[in-house]
């Protein structure tokens, strides 16, 4: 009998060890997308858990904050670009199918979303200039990624990089970057 209780045990432990290690892995989650509040925020679903996904590593431009005496000039100015390009305020809304299952890795209470193979949801607004790398964003695995795509929006004149924000917004968003 207390041969059979120890193999009970040794199969649990192992049984255990296993699913620690499943659950350690660095494998993306399978969730369903619910609903897309912002091109920064989405509402996904993993069986009957329902819970909100800030896109990783990046600040979408209607979050961003500007220095007091500057912030309504650059709110203004935001304001006006999305009325021009009407489809940038909507660009996850436009890449992401609803009831679609997605491909998703949780990094520091964020999401990192696969949306379209191997490019993220944050590489795309960052490409199409509607977001901007978090200040001080230090992840070896994408940093480069992001970086790239944030000078490649910037030298192709998208988004926020186009005429539209005043300088000194933008100034600012580099200097906060680099600090």
């Amino acid at each position: 009998m207390l041969k059979l209780y120890i193999n009970k045990i040794i199969l649990f432990s192992f049984m255990e060890i296993l699913m620690v290690g499943f659950l350690d892995a660095k494998e993306p989650t399978l969730a369903i997308l619910r609903t897309v509040i912002s091109n920064n925020n989405q509402i996904f679903n993993i069986g009957n858990y329902n819970f909100n996904c800030k896109t990783y590593g990046v600040i979408s431009i209607e979050e961003l904050k500007f220095a007091n005496e500057d912030n309504e000039i650059c709110q203004d100015s935001i304001k006006r670009l999305y009325r021009k390009n009407i489809s940038l305020k909507y660009i996850s809304l436009r890449l992401l199918d609803l009831r679609q299952m997605y491909h998703i890795e949780f990094k520091n209470d964020e999401c990192l979303l696969y949306s379209n193979g191997q490019k993220t949801l944050s590489e795309i607004l960052l490409e199409e200039g509607v977001a901007v790398l978090k200040p001080r964003f230090k992840d070896r695995e994408f940093r480069y990624s992001f970086h790239k795509a944030q000078n490649r929006a910037k030298y192709e004149k998208k988004g926020m990089w186009s005429e539209n924000i005043p300088g000194r917004c933008l100034s600012e968003l580099v200097a906060q970057q680099k600090n």
